[in-house]
């Protein structure tokens, strides 16, 4: 008897299609081989019927989930299967019928990517506007104030730049306060797309570089508390000794735009290769980890693979799989 998939995150890529040409995405420093794709509705529901249960549905992936025109019915189908349902969006498409679905269906958070707090600093490092980000605020704010709702929650993940560092990181809490934002992700710019923007990634030479700014990170996280803002943090910690992945392949999985099936979003980025991205001064290639296609066989088929089941025991005993040591977010601690 195959046994049921029961998952703790879904990872769901409805669409590999963005709008970032600029800025330090993997998507505008490859965007001449970048592969658009959106993912059908059909099969994603043919994937909800191969999961007996999981805790979390995530849509987020290297592209912008409304740029599928089916990304509505998506999240209406996500939450009827009893899972918390997060959509994770840069804003640049957002509408008020959006705005009104979400709080309609019950969708439990939206994170907004920003790595700026200011339209020039925002736009320039992610290649988004940081003023379609706040209308998407004021939209469901008077959606959830017409229906008397609390959800979606809605939360930003910071991605810390060394330039960022220097100039605008202090003033993060307050620029969320300001915003009415209750929780909030620093998560550090680690590699580049190219040797050009590799000046603004943020990872600590040495332990004493870590623990100033891991203490920094840390009084920031006290004063956004002292606003009543959740802030999480994590940093590239070189020291690591112990191999433990943050994605938890074990018990979640990534599910491209175009089928694919992989352990983490990391191992299918839309890009013919060849294709490399610069990690502490090397050149890496972008790992390729396809289990199978969902066009082709069922998800119950693709996860109970002998050989994905033995790379999923491998990551629950913290053992490095082939392909998986000396990833980088191998080495993220949660300061």
């Amino acid at each position: 008897m195959t046994p049921p998939i029961i998952l703790d995150r879904l990872h769901i890529e409805a669409s590999s299609r963005s709008r970032a040409e600029t800025g330090y995405t993997i998507r505008a420093g490859h965007k001449r081989r970048w592969l658009d794709h959106d993912l059908p509705l059909p099969l994603f529901h043919k994937l909800l019927d191969d999961i007996a249960a999981t805790a979390e549905i995530r849509f987020h992936g290297w592209g912008d989930p409304l740029a599928n025109p089916d990304i509505l019915a998506m999240l209406a189908a996500a939450k009827k299967h009893r899972a918390r349902v997060t959509l994770v969006t840069d804003a640049g498409r957002f509408n008020d019928e959006h705005a009104n679905a979400l709080v309609r269906d019950g969708i439990d958070a939206i994170i907004f990517p920003i790595a700026g707090l200011t339209e020039d600093t925002n736009f320039r490092r992610r290649g988004a506007s940081l003023f379609s980000m706040t209308a998407a605020i004021d939209r469901l704010r008077t959606v959830q104030a017409v229906h008397q709702s609390a959800l979606p929650e809605i939360a930003v993940r910071y991605t810390l730049t060394r330039s960022g560092l220097a100039r605008e990181l202090d003033g993060l809490p307050e620029f969320l306060a300001g915003l009415g934002i209750a929780a909030a992700a620093i998560r550090p710019l680690s590699y580049a797309t190219s040797p050009e923007t590799e000046y603004d990634a943020l990872v600590p030479d040495d332990q004493e570089a870590y623990d100033q700014l891991a203490g920094r990170l840390r009084r920031l996280a006290a004063d956004a508390a002292a606003r009543g803002i959740r802030l999480d943090s994590r940093l590239v910690h070189g020291g690591q000794t112990c191999f433990r992945c943050p994605d938890t392949p074990g018990g979640a999985l990534f599910v491209a735009a175009d089928g694919g099936v992989s352990p983490c979003p990391l191992r299918n980025v839309p890009l013919a290769d060849p294709a490399a991205y610069r990690f502490h001064g090397r050149d890496l290639p972008f790992p390729r980890d396809v289990r199978g296609n969902l066009h082709a066989a069922s998800l119950s088929d693709i996860w109970n693979d002998p050989a994905y089941r033995e790379f999923r025991y491998l990551h629950d005993t913290n053992i490095p799989p082939e392909g998986c040591a000396g990833c980088w977010r191998s080495f993220l601690a949660t300061i």
